[in-house]
Protein backbone atom coordinates (compact mmCIF):
# COMPACT_ATOMS: atom_id res chain seq x y z
CA UNK A 1 0.00 0.00 0.00
CA UNK A 2 2.87 2.22 1.04
CA UNK A 3 4.29 1.51 -2.82
CA UNK A 4 1.08 2.42 -4.45
CA UNK A 5 0.59 5.39 -2.22
CA UNK A 6 4.16 6.51 -3.26
CA UNK A 7 3.63 6.13 -7.00
CA UNK A 8 0.03 7.70 -7.35
CA UNK A 9 0.32 10.35 -4.58
CA UNK A 10 -0.07 13.23 -7.20
CA UNK A 11 -3.13 12.07 -8.85
CA UNK A 12 -4.59 10.98 -5.44
CA UNK A 13 -4.16 14.27 -4.28
CA UNK A 14 -5.20 16.45 -7.02
CA UNK A 15 -8.00 13.93 -7.68
CA UNK A 16 -9.36 14.74 -3.79
CA UNK A 17 -8.57 18.72 -4.22
CA UNK A 18 -11.12 18.31 -7.32
CA UNK A 19 -13.62 16.98 -5.12
CA UNK A 20 -13.48 19.53 -2.71
CA UNK A 21 -13.57 22.12 -5.50
CA UNK A 22 -16.81 20.75 -7.03
CA UNK A 23 -18.32 20.53 -4.07
CA UNK A 24 -17.60 23.85 -3.09
CA UNK A 25 -19.06 24.87 -6.29
CA UNK A 26 -21.93 23.20 -6.05
CA UNK A 27 -23.02 24.70 -2.56
CA UNK A 28 -22.50 28.48 -3.70
CA UNK A 29 -24.78 27.46 -6.95
CA UNK A 30 -27.08 24.95 -5.49
CA UNK A 31 -28.62 25.52 -2.14
CA UNK A 32 -25.45 27.52 -0.16
CA UNK A 33 -25.35 30.66 0.92
CA UNK A 34 -27.30 32.84 -1.68
CA UNK A 35 -25.91 36.19 -2.73
CA UNK A 36 -28.34 38.84 -3.08
CA UNK A 37 -29.83 39.13 -6.50
CA UNK A 38 -29.14 42.98 -6.29
CA UNK A 39 -27.06 45.21 -4.50
CA UNK A 40 -28.60 48.15 -1.95
CA UNK A 41 -28.76 51.61 -3.39
CA UNK A 42 -30.36 53.19 -0.17
CA UNK A 43 -33.14 53.38 1.55
CA UNK A 44 -36.25 54.15 -0.26
CA UNK A 45 -37.57 57.34 1.03
CA UNK A 46 -40.90 57.79 3.42
CA UNK A 47 -43.87 59.14 1.69
CA UNK A 48 -47.82 59.36 2.24
CA UNK A 49 -49.77 60.45 -1.06
CA UNK A 50 -53.33 59.74 -2.26
CA UNK A 51 -54.39 57.82 -4.98
CA UNK A 52 -57.11 57.49 -7.13
CA UNK A 53 -59.84 57.06 -4.53
CA UNK A 54 -58.62 59.52 -2.09
CA UNK A 55 -57.27 57.01 0.09
CA UNK A 56 -53.96 57.50 1.99
CA UNK A 57 -51.08 55.48 0.40
CA UNK A 58 -47.47 55.27 2.62
CA UNK A 59 -44.38 53.78 1.71
CA UNK A 60 -43.92 52.66 5.12
CA UNK A 61 -46.94 50.61 5.04
CA UNK A 62 -45.62 48.72 2.02
CA UNK A 63 -42.65 46.85 4.64
CA UNK A 64 -42.53 43.21 3.20
CA UNK A 65 -44.30 44.07 -0.49
CA UNK A 66 -41.46 44.07 -3.42
CA UNK A 67 -42.05 47.83 -5.01
CA UNK A 68 -41.78 49.15 -8.27
CA UNK A 69 -41.94 53.32 -8.23
CA UNK A 70 -42.02 55.43 -11.34
CA UNK A 71 -42.71 59.66 -11.57
CA UNK A 72 -45.01 60.49 -14.54
CA UNK A 73 -47.58 62.59 -16.30
CA UNK A 74 -50.83 61.63 -17.70
CA UNK A 75 -50.44 64.55 -20.50
CA UNK A 76 -46.61 63.24 -21.22
CA UNK A 77 -46.09 63.16 -25.47
CA UNK A 78 -43.68 60.99 -25.07
CA UNK A 79 -41.72 58.49 -22.73
CA UNK A 80 -44.42 58.31 -20.29
CA UNK A 81 -47.17 55.95 -22.30
CA UNK A 82 -44.98 53.51 -23.73
CA UNK A 83 -43.43 52.99 -19.98
CA UNK A 84 -46.93 53.08 -18.45
CA UNK A 85 -47.84 50.12 -20.83
CA UNK A 86 -45.05 48.30 -20.26
CA UNK A 87 -45.42 47.91 -16.53
CA UNK A 88 -49.02 47.04 -17.78
CA UNK A 89 -47.45 43.68 -19.16
CA UNK A 90 -45.25 43.55 -15.82
CA UNK A 91 -48.13 43.63 -14.20
CA UNK A 92 -50.12 41.38 -15.83
CA UNK A 93 -46.55 38.88 -15.78
CA UNK A 94 -47.51 39.31 -11.77
CA UNK A 95 -50.96 38.43 -11.76
CA UNK A 96 -49.85 35.43 -13.57
CA UNK A 97 -47.34 34.47 -10.62
CA UNK A 98 -50.12 34.83 -8.46
CA UNK A 99 -48.19 37.54 -6.71
CA UNK A 100 -49.42 40.74 -7.60
CA UNK A 101 -51.38 43.19 -4.99
CA UNK A 102 -50.14 40.92 -2.42
CA UNK A 103 -46.55 40.47 -2.58
CA UNK A 104 -45.73 43.33 -5.51
CA UNK A 105 -47.00 46.74 -6.21
CA UNK A 106 -46.45 49.41 -8.69
CA UNK A 107 -46.74 52.90 -7.46
CA UNK A 108 -47.07 55.57 -10.06
CA UNK A 109 -46.58 59.24 -8.95
CA UNK A 110 -47.42 62.37 -10.91
CA UNK A 111 -45.40 64.55 -11.45
CA UNK A 112 -48.29 67.24 -12.47
CA UNK A 113 -50.49 66.79 -9.39
CA UNK A 114 -52.20 70.32 -11.24
CA UNK A 115 -53.49 69.01 -14.14
CA UNK A 116 -53.41 65.12 -12.80
CA UNK A 117 -56.30 65.41 -10.80
CA UNK A 118 -57.96 62.04 -9.05
CA UNK A 119 -60.60 61.88 -11.43
CA UNK A 120 -57.80 61.82 -14.84
CA UNK A 121 -55.56 59.56 -13.07
CA UNK A 122 -58.29 57.29 -12.39
CA UNK A 123 -59.53 57.55 -16.37
CA UNK A 124 -55.52 56.60 -16.90
CA UNK A 125 -54.99 53.82 -14.54
CA UNK A 126 -58.56 52.65 -16.95
CA UNK A 127 -56.55 52.74 -20.25
CA UNK A 128 -53.77 50.55 -18.87
CA UNK A 129 -56.11 48.05 -17.64
CA UNK A 130 -54.46 48.82 -14.16
CA UNK A 131 -55.23 46.51 -11.37
CA UNK A 132 -55.64 49.06 -8.92
CA UNK A 133 -55.48 46.68 -5.83
CA UNK A 134 -51.61 46.67 -6.65
CA UNK A 135 -51.11 49.55 -8.92
CA UNK A 136 -51.68 52.47 -7.50
CA UNK A 137 -51.55 56.31 -9.31
CA UNK A 138 -50.56 58.65 -6.65
CA UNK A 139 -50.90 62.41 -6.00
CA UNK A 140 -49.75 65.24 -3.51
CA UNK A 141 -49.34 68.80 -3.66
CA UNK A 142 -46.82 70.17 -5.98
CA UNK A 143 -44.57 70.82 -2.94
CA UNK A 144 -44.80 67.30 -1.92
CA UNK A 145 -43.89 65.67 -5.18
CA UNK A 146 -41.01 68.10 -6.12
CA UNK A 147 -39.32 67.02 -2.41
CA UNK A 148 -40.08 63.34 -2.76
CA UNK A 149 -38.59 63.14 -6.20
CA UNK A 150 -35.38 64.93 -4.90
CA UNK A 151 -35.24 62.29 -2.52
CA UNK A 152 -35.63 59.63 -4.90
CA UNK A 153 -33.04 61.55 -7.42
CA UNK A 154 -35.35 62.00 -9.78
CA UNK A 155 -34.89 65.03 -11.83
CA UNK A 156 -37.84 67.27 -13.42
CA UNK A 157 -38.75 70.52 -14.64
CA UNK A 158 -41.43 72.39 -16.20
CA UNK A 159 -40.94 73.58 -19.99
CA UNK A 160 -43.10 76.81 -19.58
CA UNK A 161 -43.57 77.00 -23.38
CA UNK A 162 -44.95 73.48 -23.53
CA UNK A 163 -46.50 73.17 -20.46
CA UNK A 164 -45.02 69.73 -20.91
CA UNK A 165 -42.37 68.53 -17.87
CA UNK A 166 -38.72 67.21 -19.37
CA UNK A 167 -38.17 64.54 -16.62
CA UNK A 168 -35.82 61.55 -15.93
CA UNK A 169 -37.42 57.87 -17.14
CA UNK A 170 -37.07 55.83 -14.30
CA UNK A 171 -38.50 53.00 -12.64
CA UNK A 172 -37.24 52.40 -9.45
CA UNK A 173 -37.00 48.29 -7.90
CA UNK A 174 -37.66 48.41 -4.41
CA UNK A 175 -37.61 45.49 -1.40
CA UNK A 176 -39.85 44.17 0.69
CA UNK A 177 -37.43 46.30 3.26
CA UNK A 178 -37.68 49.50 1.51
CA UNK A 179 -34.50 49.80 -0.03
CA UNK A 180 -33.89 50.42 -3.41
CA UNK A 181 -32.25 47.61 -5.33
CA UNK A 182 -32.38 48.83 -8.51
CA UNK A 183 -33.23 51.15 -11.19
CA UNK A 184 -34.14 50.85 -14.92
CA UNK A 185 -34.03 53.06 -17.89
CA UNK A 186 -33.50 53.17 -21.65
CA UNK A 187 -32.98 49.38 -23.00
CA UNK A 188 -34.08 48.28 -19.13
CA UNK A 189 -37.41 49.00 -19.24
CA UNK A 190 -38.55 45.57 -20.61
CA UNK A 191 -41.08 44.07 -18.55
CA UNK A 192 -39.77 40.24 -18.89
CA UNK A 193 -36.50 41.57 -17.27
CA UNK A 194 -38.56 43.76 -14.86
CA UNK A 195 -41.09 41.17 -13.52
CA UNK A 196 -38.01 38.71 -13.36
CA UNK A 197 -36.35 40.56 -10.89
CA UNK A 198 -39.41 41.63 -8.86
CA UNK A 199 -39.59 37.57 -8.62
CA UNK A 200 -36.50 37.00 -7.62
CA UNK A 201 -36.78 39.79 -4.86
CA UNK A 202 -39.98 37.60 -3.77
CA UNK A 203 -38.37 34.18 -3.54
CA UNK A 204 -34.50 35.79 -1.92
Amino acid sequence: MNGFWRKHWYKLTMAGVSVVLLAAIGYVYFGGEKEPPFPMQGPAAPFTLTDTAGEPVTMEKSIGQVKLLYFFFANCPDVCPPTSHMLSRVQDRLVEEGVFGDKALIYQVTIDPERDTAENLAKYAANMNADTSGWKFLRGTVEETQAIADDYGILYRKDEETGFYIHANVVLLIDGDNQIRKKYSTDDLNDELIAKDVMKLINS
